[in-house]
């Protein structure tokens, strides 16, 4: 038994019609696209010699998140009430439909596919393809 498409749109009610959601995953570069696009990006984080490399997420932490966005100032322009609108969706697709095993970062690539509001993607696709390479990783 598997999950079907059928069974993500019913169970999510994800759109399963509409675009791809096909992007560079290429995380080149990825701390000042954040910046453009809300206007801070998470502090780099120290990294201990310990004679390996250690993998540095490209996302940003719950908590710096947390920490940063968790209240829209009052009287504040659209383009604000966007950054905090799309900053919170981010944060509760990277903590539910698109989770990573750590449950310590937000992945910046959700935030890049949340750049336009109004694009019809198949999120029910993704949301199922992501699913399935979660299951293959493990």
């Amino acid at each position: 038994m598997t999950v079907t498409l059928q069974d993500v749109s019913m169970i999510t009610a994800l759109p399963i019609e509409g675009k791809p959601l096909c992007m560079s995953t290429d995380s080149e570069g990825w701390r000042q696209q954040m910046e453009a696009l809300i206007g801070m990006s998470p502090p780099e984080p120290e990294v201990e010699d310990r004679g390996k490399k250690d993998r540095v997420p490209s996302g940003a932490p719950f908590t710096w998140i947390a920490v940063n966005f968790s209240h829209c100032p009052r009287n504040v322009n659209d383009e604000v009430i966007h950054t905090y609108a799309r900053v919170y969706m981010w944060y509760v697709i990277s903590r539910t439909i698109f989770a990573d095993g750590t449950g310590k970062n937000a992945p910046w690539m959700w935030l890049k596919a949340l750049t336009v509001f109004d694009n019809k993607f198949s999120w029910g696709s993704a949301a199922l393809a992501y699913l399935y390479r979660q299951v293959i990783n493990c």
